[in-house]
């Protein structure tokens, strides 16, 4: 499970890798813009580098938008809850040499700050595209993936906040994850940007990644299979010229919602499950 090399060891590691702390998104806005973020935020295709590598994505500090008080990633920091802004290991553009990792920051109300970063950027867009082509060295995101990350971060909101508790990792709500990121591929297409759209299939494939890292890989070969081989169906359409058509049809959504339906009822056989992750981790 790649989250376990950014998650610090100890005795509540199972139970940090099955709970994170809940989403505080807003509704209204323009919701098409906001699923595109919402999806390119937790895909690591976003950053590049040895950072996209390993799978880490703006997500892995900020789970659900918020601060990951457990991340730990002895890269990147020799604090749990902090990072390296300016570590060479992601970046040759700030790399400084030097281990000064800061406390993750919590995201909800971002859009209502004036200034961002430890230099006081001024401007929002300028902050989040630095972070992505200088701190991680990142690709050009194009014009509509980037707003689209921005207006995620905009919709984060102290007044959307549930009013308590942790959110449990669950295979329903990774499978929402693909389904989210699809539609917002499709949206994407639709409006005639295929660039977008192809980050945000990466972004549904990343999560397929996810689901089958938490299936005991005996037990559940053949979903793994079954998953892995819908996963690579999506990496063959990003590849067609006629995009827009390929995510129209509802083929490949059928077969996804059929295969995780199948896959529910065993739901506590995985490492959703706090207990049986605990067992595996010992």
């Amino acid at each position: 499970m790649r989250e376990a090399l950014w998650t610090a060891p100890g005795a509540s590691m199972a139970h940090d890798l099955t709970h994170a702390p809940p989403e505080c998104l807003a509704d209204g806005g323009d919701r098409e813009a906001i699923e595109l973020g919402r999806a390119l935020f937790r895909s690591p295709t976003v950053l590049g580098g040895p950072a996209a590598r390993i799978g880490l994505s703006c997500a892995s500090c900020h789970a659900n938008g918020r601060a990951n008080a457990r991340f730990f990633l002895p890269e990147l920091t020799d604090t749990i809850g902090a990072a390296d802004v300016t570590s060479e290991w992601a970046s040759d553009v700030r790399g400084d040499g030097v281990m000064n990792p800061r406390p993750i920051p919590d995201l909800v109300d971002v859009g209502a700050r004036t200034t961002f970063g430890s230099n006081g950027v001024t401007s929002l867009r300028a902050f989040v595209h630095a972070v992505i082509v200088e701190e991680f060295q990142g690709a050009e995101p194009p014009p509509r993936a980037l707003d689209g990350m921005l207006a995620y971060l905009r919709a984060l909101r102290a007044d959307a906040c549930p009013a308590a508790g942790d959110a449990p990792a669950s295979l329903a709500a990774l499978a929402a994850d693909v389904r989210r990121a699809h539609a917002a591929a499709r949206a994407s297409a639709g409006a005639g940007d295929d660039a977008s759209a192809a980050l945000a299939l990466l972004a549904a494939q990343d999560a397929m990644a996810r689901i089958v890292e938490r299936l005991p890989a005996r037990a559940f070969a053949r979903a793994r299979r079954d998953i892995e081989g819908l996963a690579r169906d999506l990496g063959r359409m990003r590849t067609r010229a006629d995009l827009a058509a390929a995510l129209a049809e509802p083929g490949w959504r059928v077969r996804f919602d059929a295969r995780i339906a199948t896959l529910a009822p065993r739901e506590d056989e995985t490492y959703f499950n706090e207990v049986r992750l605990a067992a595996a981790l010992r």
